[in-house]
């Protein structure tokens, strides 16, 4: 995990926030529970150092966290079970790269169900690796980029922090970047990859189910192998795959 805190002398407003880093062989389940759990001590301590005279140990709100998590993961899991077409997807390792993307096709995955995926393949003792990686064409690598950049429905830019980029630059910027992130289920010889694009997660993309929010797969069985794997996702360039898992983003 990659924390960051940035206060914009403009506005005198701080952001915080993290985002997750590339990890590798993580145990996927328990991956998801610290996750959150240090975005929550985190933010519980920043309001307790703001708020309470009284020191907390850093132990202690840790735990206190990591037991907040614990209960909503059990509150999700007990709302609702594995899917079937994921359960087998992960246990049947016979199955053909044609079969696996059948079970998957016209799937719709709500968080519940990506927190079952984790645990049913934590049990199955996979192992979870993450991956973010984003290219920009080479005329923009000495440009000192905003910390903060956003394009508004009605074309215009929001900024934070300093940057030497004009607005027409940045709208470029954000129609030629590409963003790959990743999330690589393995064990042994096989793995699952499951992986999207900022245009996919947006509903940018071509093609009826294009136009909503999708992650891709591929999988060993795909024809590619690891180490293809490996360069494409680090070059955002990633292998087609026919196969669009719909992405609910609340329940």
């Amino acid at each position: 995990m990659r924390e960051f805190y940035f206060k914009d002398e403009k506005t005198n407003i701080a952001f915080w926030g993290a985002v997750q880093s590339n990890d590798v062989n993580c145990a996927p389940f328990d991956y998801f529970r610290f996750f959150h759990a240090e975005l929550l001590y985190s933010n519980i301590s920043r309001e307790l150092k703001r708020k309470s005279p009284k020191e907390f140990s850093e132990y202690s709100i840790r735990q206190f966290a990591l037991k907040q998590v614990d209960e909503l993961c059990a509150q999700r899991l007990l709302s609702t079970s594995l899917k079937p077409e994921i359960h087998k997807l992960l246990a049947d390792e016979t199955l053909s790269y044609k079969e696996q993307n059948k079970l998957l096709k016209g799937l719709t995955l709500k968080p519940a169900d990506i927190l079952w995926l984790n645990k049913e393949a934590q049990e199955l003792g996979y192992l979870l690796d993450i991956y973010h990686e984003e290219t920009y064409p080479a005329k923009f690598h000495q440009k000192k980029r905003p910390v903060v950049y956003n394009k508004n429905e009605d074309g215009s830019i929001d900024t934070i922090g300093s940057t030497e980029m004009s607005e027409g630059e940045m709208k470029a910027l954000l129609a030629e970047r590409k963003v790959v992130q990743a999330r690589v289920y393995h064990k042994g010889e096989h793995w699952h990859c499951f992986y999207f694009t900022f245009k996919g997660v947006a509903g940018k993309e071509t093609g009826e189910m294009g136009a909503k929010p999708h992650h891709h797969y591929l999988s060993d069985k795909s024809g590619i192998t690891w180490e293809t794997l490996m360069q494409r996702i680090k070059e955002c360039d990633m292998p087609t795959s026919k196969v669009h898992i719909i992405v609910e983003r609340s329940e």
